[in-house]
């Protein structure tokens, strides 16, 4: 009976330690994409609106898992092009509507590769992030995001990476490189993060840079980060949930960590063993006022993040 006890506890354990194989991790985003369209539509239908909210991670993660063979909706292009027009749109003061959603501005220039994008159309949406910046470097976070809960500050700085992230996509650019340069002058200065946001834009930008021995070490502290159930929270003591750890597995794929690594591995793991039926992730709110529950916001930033995350860990 001991033997036989024994084993079955071996066999157990030997299922619980499995890795995640490609077929269950193209399941798992397969799962999620009617429910990223569907969510996302009804978005862009009812509230008109191209924020970061919504349309940004909709885009990038839809157009990154068609590049991965994916089936998405024939309608994929016209959704980008109405999300793109609309950042291009005077308001009725006369601003271009993106200029006060330049988060959602660099989610839209991530979702499509640079030679995938109308020239024109990326200088200007790239020109629009230049707008608004402050003497000393940084930008305001926009909309609804200075509510979140973490230290404003930080929110402001976080908002300020993602900014000056698409920025070095087009450095060889005269117009960008003072406003790059200010803006790494106020990075410089920031204190450490409380989110796991923040840890994800310092490891990128040291990536898309080229500092290898900062990116390294960022690795290394983006990793100790992990939870034991293989995940991270948004905020870095905070629970897992898909927003964090989608994030995170995109930062660390970006920045080289092989797909067989153990880290990588276990991401995969949490977010294949944690998906809902109907294809999104449960992740509670990231305002400092609905923290407490589970948020349709956060669960679309999430879904669509753990997608963006996932494809990273699939061959091209």
């Amino acid at each position: 009976m001991f033997l036989f006890s024994s084993l079955i506890l071996a066999l157990t354990g030997a299922v619980a330690d499995a890795q995640p194989t490609t077929a269950e991790v193209r399941a798992t985003v397969e799962r999620s994409i009617p429910y990223i369209e569907k969510q996302g539509l009804w978005w862009i239908e009812q509230k008109k609106c191209a924020s970061c909210h919504r349309v940004g991670t909709m885009l990038w993660s839809l157009q990154a898992a068609k590049q991965h063979g994916f089936t998405v909706s024939d309608r994929l292009q016209e959704w980008t092009d109405w999300a793109n027009d609309k950042a291009l749109t005077k308001n009725d003061k006369g601003q271009f509507a993106g200029t006060t959603n330049k988060e959602g501005v660099v989610q839209l220039l991530f979702a499509a590769a640079p030679t995938d994008m109308d020239p024109e159309t990326r200088k200007k949406l790239i020109g629009l992030l230049r707008e608004d910046q402050n003497p000393d470097g940084s930008w305001k976070a926009g909309g609804q995001l200075p509510f979140q809960k973490r230290p404003k500050p930080e929110t402001d700085t976080v908002s300020t990476m993602w900014l000056m992230l698409a920025l070095l996509t087009a450095a060889d650019d005269p117009a960008n490189q003072k406003t790059i340069q200010q803006a790494q002058s106020y990075l410089d200065k920031s204190k450490p993060g409380k989110s796991t946001e923040w840890y994800v834009l310092q490891l990128l930008l040291a990536t898309s840079q080229k500092q290898n021995q900062q990116r390294d070490q960022l690795v290394q502290q983006l990793q100790s980060l992990q939870h034991d159930d293989g995940g991270w929270g948004w905020l870095t003591d905070d629970p897992s949930d898909a927003l964090g750890t989608g994030m995170a597995l995109y930062a660390l794929r970006k920045a080289g960590v092989d797909t067989q690594a153990e880290p990588v591995r276990r991401a995969e793991k949490f977010l294949i063993a944690t998906q809902k039926k109907d294809g999104s992730w449960p992740v509670k709110g990231t305002k400092a006022k609905k923290k407490g529950s589970v948020q349709e916001t956060a669960v679309y930033w999430g879904t669509t993040w753990a997608v963006i995350g996932l494809l990273e860990c699939l061959p091209q």
